[in-house]
């Protein structure tokens, strides 16, 4: 009943988040929108930061899910990368206070194991092995990351809709600069 009590409190805190905001996420509220003690949730969590975490973790499995289900279908190495970015980009628009929140500061990959895991996913879902990778394969990850990061903050934002450039043209460009030799 632990680990039932433990997702219930997840989903209330993602469905807080993603109506109200970040600031709407408070321990009692979750607790009350689960159907359980306003006190329920610290005997799961240690505190907000804790709870956030483990909401992280759960927004990040989502996140691989969705890259998966647009990246594994595809066959060339240009349409995989055209549907990594599509579906990052496309997942930070949709879905804006969970991307917020898994790239805020508070969530250092390192000090959060659920938000480490996580990640791994994402890593899995692109089948690429990072503990076995060398440096420079794991720099080309990080760059491709990055990459797709600053695209789907550019989006967000609306940095490039006023001058009519979208995402699609962005990352048509990566793409077609990336598949130079």
């Amino acid at each position: 009943m632990i680990d039932g009590t433990r997702s219930r409190l997840i989903e209330s805190a993602l469905t807080l988040l993603r109506e109200q905001g970040l600031e709407g996420v408070t321990l009692r509220a979750v607790g009350e929108l689960a159907g359980l003690s306003r006190m329920a949730p610290y005997r799961h969590f240690a505190d907000k930061k804790a709870l956030l975490a483990a909401v992280a973790a759960r927004v990040m499995t989502d996140i691989a899910a969705h890259i998966a289900a647009a990246v594994l279908p595809q066959s060339g190495q240009g349409e995989r990368l055209r549907a990594f970015y599509r579906s990052y980009v496309e997942y930070a628009v949709e879905h804006p206070e969970e991307y917020r929140l898994v790239f805020s500061s508070m969530f250092v990959a390192g000090r959060h194991p659920e938000v480490e895991q996580a990640i791994d996913e994402i890593m899995s879902a692109l089948s690429v092995d990072i503990a076995g990778g060398g440096r420079r394969d794991k720099a080309a990850l990080a760059a491709l990351l990055a990459s797709a990061h600053g695209v789907a903050e550019l989006v967000t934002v609306g940095d490039f809709a006023h001058k009519g450039i979208g995402a699609d043209d962005i990352i048509d460009v990566m793409v077609s600069r990336a598949a130079r030799p």
